[in-house]
C-alpha cells in the first residue's frame, strides 16, 4: 500500500514540476505523506486497547465476563 502511495505521489510530482504549481504540488504531496504516516501510528498504537475495549464488551454481550 505505501509503495502504491509512493508510486503516485511521484506520478503527480512529476507531473507538476513546474514553477508555482509544482511547489504547491510538492507541498500537497508531503502533507498528504505526513497525514498518512500519522493515522498509520495512531492506528497501530491504538491497536491493543481497542482490541481489549471490544474483547471486554463481547465477553458482557455473551455473559461470559
Amino acid at each position: 500500500m505505501m509503495r502504491t502511495l509512493h508510486a503516485k505521489a511521484m506520478a503527480v510530482l512529476a507531473r507538476g514540476a513546474g514553477g508555482e504549481r509544482g511547489a504547491a504540488t510538492a507541498e500537497y504531496a508531503l502533507i498528504l505523506a505526513l497525514v498518512a504516516i500519522a493515522l498509520i501510528a495512531s492506528l497501530t498504537s491504538l491497536e491493543g486497547a481497542l482490541s481489549d475495549q471490544l474483547s471486554d464488551i463481547v465477553s458482557e454481550i455473551t455473559g461470559s465476563g
